[in-house]
């Protein structure tokens, strides 16, 4: 690996060389992350490696020797372990070194976590998790917004979808412009918590599109249930909002859940655990 402090604008190593167990479209582009500093450089490059697996043993090699693998100080490295360590990805102990926690203590809902996943080889199991996510949020995100929205907030749903309706033909521009769009629902909704957590999954959110829209026509067809999500809002109907967000959400559900080869017997078991889960079945 070259040395980081010659490279200080990389934020990855390798990356198009790691196998691809769950086969995940090889022509996903790589979206970077925006991070500039070298202390940020080091942070991404040691937790891209975590969540890759590239610690087989289960722990970070010694302080010398990571320093020197990424051609940094001790010192920068030790700050960078600290921003993993509040992420719940390493723990530090005197004389045992620096373990690698298990996954079931990350810190999953924080930025980088996600973002990490977003582009490592567990992407696609992480994407089938942020729709089922979704489907739990979105359609409640959908009711409230068709009660709450301000005129404005309205009329800012309505232009993310005429937006979004425009990205026929133009692929690598939904990503961006859905989550605009989705984003203002849950603006709309005036949930604070809502808020945040669509913030939150954002990055992978833009990989799980970018998958779940590849297949030609795929994105054409969930357009009319964008628009029906839309105009149940501006009608204030929120029991058709929050049918229609479902079922938009329903798309991205099965298309995943067929390529994680879930079973129709068992996706329809996990889809009933959901309506049960918000009080729809």
């Amino acid at each position: 690996m070259p040395r980081m402090r010659q490279t200080p604008n990389r934020t990855t190593a390798g990356r198009k060389s790691a196998p691809a167990p769950e086969a995940v479209p090889q022509d996903l582009p790589d979206l970077p992350l925006a991070r500039r500093s070298l202390h940020d450089q080091i942070v991404d490059e040691i937790g891209r490696r975590i969540v890759k697996g590239e610690y087989s043993s289960g722990m970070l090699p010694t302080e010398p020797l990571l320093a020197a693998n990424l051609g940094v100080s001790r010192n920068a490295l030790r700050e960078a372990v600290k921003v993993l360590v509040s992420k719940g990805m390493v723990e530090v102990r005197p004389k045992t070194g620096m373990r690698i926690l298990p996954e079931a203590r990350w810190n999953l809902l924080d930025r980088d976590v996600l973002a990490w996943h977003a582009h490592s080889d567990r992407r696609l199991t992480r994407a089938f998790e942020l729709v089922e996510f979704r489907l739990i949020v979105e359609p409640i995100a959908a009711h409230l917004a068709a009660k709450r929205a301000t005129r404005e907030e309205i009329a800012a749903i309505d232009t993310a979808c005429t937006w979004l309706e425009s990205c026929v033909g133009k692929p690598l521009m939904i990503p961006e412009v859905d989550i605009v769009f989705h984003h203002s629902i849950h603006e709309a909704s005036h949930n604070a918590i809502l808020s945040q957590m669509a913030s939150l999954t954002s990055s992978l959110m833009q990989i799980q599109v970018l998958m779940t829209t590849q297949k030609p026509g795929s994105f054409e067809a969930g357009l009319p249930l964008h628009r029906e999500v839309t105009e149940a809002i501006k009608a204030r109907d929120a029991a058709r909002a929050e049918d229609a967000a479902r079922r938009l959400a329903q798309m991205p559900y099965d298309d995943l859940a067929q390529r994680i080869k879930l079973s129709p017997k068992r996706r329809m078991a996990r889809l009933k655990e959901l309506s049960r889960l918000v009080g729809r079945e």
